[in-house]
């Protein structure tokens, strides 16, 4: 099958069980495989979307994935799951954020809803976007890749949605910044709930944050009506954490020019203006302090030494603490 036999998920198997649906993409020596699970359950409605591997070198959303599909199927389901492991091929191979230069060189989080007439990773989002856009909810699975490490965050765009994010037990319920090209905010746009979450990073899986998404992405499919039965938990992280820290306002410190960052700050750090993130050295090998222009809490840093200029060094949120009551 390719991605023109299917459109929407009424051109997936409508028998209530579970599909792998193998799917050819590119052309040459560039074609691969995009693999599609789906699971109809007694109705069609309400269907979770869950997308993860966007880039190449995201693992903790991967792993997540690779477990809910073992998990559901043992689950008798209402609705219907739709789970995307491995949302860019391309890039997962080189473990990159972009697709293969010799490709096109693009940023599949970057190119939603995508364009049938495009480059291949501009058909990949199009025929992603027709599939994903058709669902009822969304929950985006993304970590810091190579170059970066975040703080656990559940994210959501929607005043509405952040009950939702609070499915997932991560110490920060995180208003994402919008992003034009983002798969979750285009998907917010037609007026429908996405959750996107970030978990550490570093080209490297956590099985924590792994574990972690599991359990959300199961609490939201109980609380969407998708799943009949209650999400298995471990008993002893079955309400989270008992705070979550809400952040409705993201600010990040980017890169004054080419050259080598070394960190001194930790995720979860106080940060005030005019205080220390760590060195700068410039391409002739001076070095500086590098000061902060923002107050906030770290939220993600940059750990991969090397930096173009513009690139994000530090991600600071401003907080309120809310007590989780579920």
């Amino acid at each position: 099958m390719t991605p023109r036999d299917i459109r929407n998920l009424s051109d997936l198997p409508q028998s209530p069980r579970r599909h792998q649906i193998l799917l050819q993409i590119g052309r040459a020596r560039h074609r691969r495989k995009l693999v599609v699970w789906w699971q109809r359950g007694q109705s069609l409605r309400p269907c979770l979307a869950v997308t993860a591997m966007i880039h190449g070198d995201e693992y903790e959303g991967f792993a997540a994935a690779l477990s809910l599909w073992k998990a559901s199927k043992k689950m008798k389901l209402r609705g219907s799951l739709l789970v995307l492991p491995v949302c860019n091929p391309w890039a997962a191979e080189i473990a990159s954020r972009h697709s293969p230069k010799s490709l096109d060189g693009k940023n599949l989080a970057r190119i939603f809803p995508g364009r049938s007439g495009g480059t291949p990773t501009q058909q990949l989002a199009g025929f992603i976007w027709g599939l994903v856009s058709d669902a009822d909810a969304l929950v985006d699975l993304h970590s810091g890749g190579a170059g970066y490490d975040y703080a656990p965050l559940a994210g959501f765009y929607r005043k509405a949605d952040v009950s939702l994010a609070a499915c997932f037990p991560l110490p920060y319920l995180w208003k994402i910044p919008v992003r034009p090209g983002v798969l979750s905010r285009e998907f917010v746009k037609l007026g429908k709930p996405a959750i996107g979450c970030e978990y550490a990073g570093e080209a490297r899986l956590n099985r924590q944050g792994a574990a972690a998404y599991l359990r959300g992405v199961l609490r939201v499919m109980q609380r969407l009506g998708v799943s009949r039965a209650p999400a298995r938990d471990d008993a002893k992280n079955n309400h989270g954490p008992r705070r979550q820290t809400r952040v409705d306002r993201t600010t990040q410190q980017s890169a004054p020019n080419d050259g080598w960052f070394f960190a001194a700050v930790a995720l979860g750090q106080k940060i005030r203006r005019g205080e220390p993130l760590g060195e700068w050295t410039t391409p002739d090998l001076q070095a500086r302090p590098l000061l902060s222009r923002h107050d906030g809490i770290v939220l993600a840093v940059r750990t991969l030494p090397r930096v173009n200029k513009g690139e994000p060094l530090v991600l600071f949120g401003r907080r309120q603490t809310l007590e989780n009551k579920r």
